[in-house]
C-alpha cells in the first residue's frame, strides 16, 4: 500500500493518477515508477485489467473507480468504456489532448489531471472553460502514457496565452449527449437504439453531408470541422428517423434539376461510402437502412443492384428512358402521356423518378391508345356525339403531343374505356333479330326529341328508358334502338337546365376549365353542377342552373370575354390589367384560365 494515500479525481484517467503518484512517491516519471511497483508500463498505457488492478491495490482505489474511467481492451481493437463497446477510432489516440485552462487550473493546485473525457475523440470542446481542446501530436514514444507534466512544456504566461487564442465556444449538443450517455443518463431514443460509435459516427457524418457536401474528403477535416459537423448532424439524428429523412432528402432534391441519371454515390457521395465501405465500423447501424430507403425511394434502379450490402429485389422505379424500354414504348410519346397522367412534369429532367406500378398502368394505356380521330369508327358513333362524350366526362381524355409546338396537343382514349361504356350501354339492350317499327336509332331518337343524342346515351344508363334494344350484327353505338316517343317522356327530367356543352359555351371557355371550375370547393370561385339523379344510382347527369351561369358571368370575366367586349387584343387586356395592378381572383395555374372579379374592373380601364 502506497502512502501517503493520494485520492483519486473521479474525472481523472487512472493513466494520469498512476502519472500523479510517480510524481509523489518516487519524484520521478511515469515508466521507472511503474516498473518499480510491478506494473508493466504498456499494460499501463493500454489500460489493461491486470494493471488497473495492481494500480488500485496499492492506491487503495476501488477497481471500479479507476475502470469506469478507462477505455478496457477486450481485443481486436475494441474496448469496453462504462459498458459500451467502442473501437479505437473511438479514442483521440495517439494524441495527447488537453484543456489550457485546465491546467492553469491544476497547476495552481498541485499535479496535473488529465481527465477521462479527453481520451475521446467526440470531446473537442472543454464544457467547464468553453474553449476547444488543444491535440498534442505524437512525438517521443513515451508520449503514449500522456504525461501532461512533461508533454506540455509550457506555463505560466505561456500557458495563459494559449488560453488567450482559444475562441470560446460552448460544448456541442453533440459531445454533450455522448458524456451523459457514458453517464448512465437515457436521451433520443433513436440515438439510444444505436451502440455509441454508431449514434456518433452516424451524426458527424450526416453533418458533414450537410454542411461540406457529398465531396468532401473525410481525412482533410480539422477537429474544428468535425466538432462543427457533429453540431449540425445532432440536431437531425436527435430527431430520429424523421430528421434523418429531412436531412437525405433535402439532398437528394439538390439533384431534381441535374442532367444525366446521378446515382446514390453522385448524390451522397463521401457518405455512402463511409456507411457501405467503413473498414473501422462494419455495422454502421440504422442509419444504413434509412440511407437505403431513401435511395429505393427516389433513385430508379433495375432489379438485382446493391445498395449499402442489400440486393433490390424488384425495381420499384422506373425512368421514362427504362419504361419505354421495358414496355417496347417510343420515348416521346410515353413522356406526353406520363406529363398528362401527372406522373411526370413537363421539364423533368430523364433521371426522374416513377413508380414502377403507376408507370406500367400508363404504359398499357399507351399501348391501348385509341386516338381521338379514330373514335367515330371504335364506337360506331357521330363526331359531334364524341365531343359530347368528351364534355360529359363519358370519355377521359389521354392527352399526349408537344404542347409548346404550333398547333394543338393530341388527344385519344384508352381502348378499356370505350369497351366499358359500350359494354354497359349494350348490358342495358335487349338483342333485336330485326327492325322493329317504332324504334330508331339514338341518333334518331335525339332528332325527334330535339335533345343531343349524349342526352339519350344518359337515359339509357341512368335507367329512365324500359324499351332499350340492340340490333343483331351491329356494333357499338349505332346498333341501339330506342323508343323516341319514350325518349321525349323523359325530355323535361333530362334537359332540365343548361347542358355542359351550352354551360361552357355561353361562358366562353374550354369544357376542361368548366369542370376545374366546378372540382373546387364551394366556398371558393367556383360553378355549382346540378346533379340529375337516375333510377339507376350509379349513374347522374350533369346539367347546370341558368341562374348560376349567369350570375357567375356577371361576377368574373377573363381576358377573352374582355377582349371581345372591347374590340382589343387578348395581350393588350393583359397588359392593362398587369399596369393597373388588377389581380385575378382565380389563375390559369389553377383552372386553365385568368378570372378577374367584374367589380375589381374600373370603367376606365380599357377606355
Amino acid at each position: 500500500m502506497l502512502a501517503p494515500h493520494i485520492p483519486f479525481d473521479p474525472q481523472e484517467s487512472p493513466l494520469s493518477y498512476a502519472a500523479r503518484l510517480a510524481g509523489v512517491h518516487a519524484n520521478d516519471r511515469l515508466v521507472p515508477f511503474l516498473r518499480d511497483i510491478e506494473i508493466e508500463p504498456e499494460d499501463m498505457a493500454a489500460n489493461k485489467e491486470a494493471a488497473l488492478g495492481r494500480l488500485a491495490e496499492l492506491s487503495d482505489v476501488p477497481l471500479g473507480d479507476l475502470r469506469a474511467n478507462a477505455p478496457v481492451p477486450l481485443g481486436e481493437r475494441t474496448y469496453d468504456l462504462r459498458g459500451e463497446l467502442v473501437t479505437a477510432e473511438f479514442l483521440a489516440n495517439p494524441y495527447t489532448v488537453f484543456c489550457p485552462a485546465c491546467l492553469a487550473e491544476d497547476d495552481r493546485t498541485g499535479g496535473r489531471r488529465g481527465r477521462w473525457e479527453w481520451a475521446l475523440s467526440v470531446v473537442r470542446t472543454c464544457s467547464r472553460h468553453g474553449i476547444p481542446l488543444l491535440r498534442q501530436a505524437k512525438g517521443p514514444w513515451d508520449d503514449v502514457f500522456h504525461e501532461l507534466e512533461h508533454i506540455v512544456p509550457e506555463r505560466g504566461e505561456d500557458l495563459q496565452a494559449l488560453i488567450d487564442e482559444a475562441e470560446p465556444r460552448a460544448s456541442s449538443p453533440h459531445q454533450e449527449y455522448v458524456i451523459r450517455r457514458l453517464n448512465g443518463d437515457a436521451g433520443p431514443q433513436w440515438l439510444d437504439a444505436q451502440s455509441l460509435e454508431q449514434a456518433v459516427r452516424a451524426t458527424e457524418l450526416l453533418g458533414v453531408l450537410v454542411e461540406h457536401g457529398p465531396d468532401q474528403l473525410l481525412p482533410e477535416l480539422t477537429p474544428d470541422d468535425w466538432d462543427h459537423a457533429g453540431r449540425i448532424g445532432f440536431g437531425f439524428t436527435v430527431r430520429g428517423e424523421e430528421g434523418i429523412r429531412e436531412a437525405l432528402v433535402a439532398q437528394v432534391r439538390k439533384f431534381d434539376e441535374t442532367t444525366g441519371t446521378p446515382g446514390p454515390r453522385k448524390i451522397f457521395g463521401r457518405f455512402y461510402e463511409a456507411l457501405a465501405y467503413s473498414k473501422s465500423l462494419k455495422d454502421p447501424g440504422d442509419i444504413a437502412r434509412i440511407l437505403r430507403e431513401i435511395i429505393t425511394e427516389n433513385i430508379a434502379m433495375p432489379a438485382g443492384t446493391k445498395v449499402l450490402g442489400v440486393k433490390l429485389s424488384e425495381r420499384r422505379l422506373h425512368t421514362v428512358s427504362s419504361l419505354a424500354t421495358e414496355q417496347g414504348l417510343d420515348t416521346r410519346t410515353l413522356r406526353d402521356v406520363l406529363v398528362a397522367a401527372g406522373l411526370i412534369l413537363k421539364k423533368a429532367p430523364a433521371h426522374y423518378p416513377i413508380p414502377v406500378q403507376k408507370g406500367r398502368e400508363v404504359a398499357s394505356r399507351v399501348k391501348r391508345i385509341v386516338h381521338v380521330s379514330s373514335l367515330p369508327d371504335a364506337l360506331v358513333c357521330a363526331r359531334p356525339l364524341v365531343d359530347q362524350l368528351f364534355a360529359d366526362r363519358m370519355l377521359t381524355p389521354i392527352y399526349y403531343g408537344r404542347p409548346g409546338t404550333k398547333g394543338r396537343t393530341q388527344k385519344a382514349v384508352d381502348r378499356n374505356e370505350i369497351a366499358m361504356l359500350v359494354g354497359k350501354l349494350h348490358a342495358k339492350a335487349v338483342e333485336l333479330g330485326v327492325e322493329t317499327d317504332g324504334l330508331v336509332a339514338v341518333s334518331k331518337a335525339a332528332e325527334k326529341a330535339k335533345l343531343p343524342a349524349i342526352t339519350v346515351l344518359h337515359m339509357i344508363l341512368g335507367g329512365f328508358l324500359e324499351r332499350v334494344f340492340r340490333l343483331a350484327g351491329y356494333d357499338g353505338i349505332a346498333g341501339l334502338r330506342v323508343d323516341p316517343e319514350e325518349v321525349k317522356r323523359h325530355r323535361t327530367t333530362c334537359a332540365k337546365g343548361l347542358s355542359v356543352m351550352e354551360s361552357f359555351a355561353s361562358l366562353k371557355i374550354s369544357k376542361d376549365i368548366l369542370w376545374r371550375l366546378v372540382d373546387r370547393s364551394a366556398e371558393e370561385v367556383s360553378l355549382a353542377v346540378n346533379w340529375i339523379v337516375c333510377p339507376e344510382e350509379d349513374h347522374r347527369i350533369p346539367r347546370f342552373d341558368p341562374v348560376v351561369v349567369s350570375d357567375f358571368k356577371a361576377r368574373f370575366i377573363h381576358p377573352a370575354r374582355l377582349a371581345e367586349q372591347h374590340g382589343l387584343q387578348v395581350g393588350k387586356v393583359v397588359s392593362r390589367l398587369k399596369q393597373r395592378g388588377v389581380r385575378p381572383a382565380l389563375t390559369k395555374a389553377e383552372v386553365g384560365e385568368d378570372f378577374y372579379r367584374v367589380r375589381d374592373l374600373k370603367a376606365d380601364l380599357f377606355a
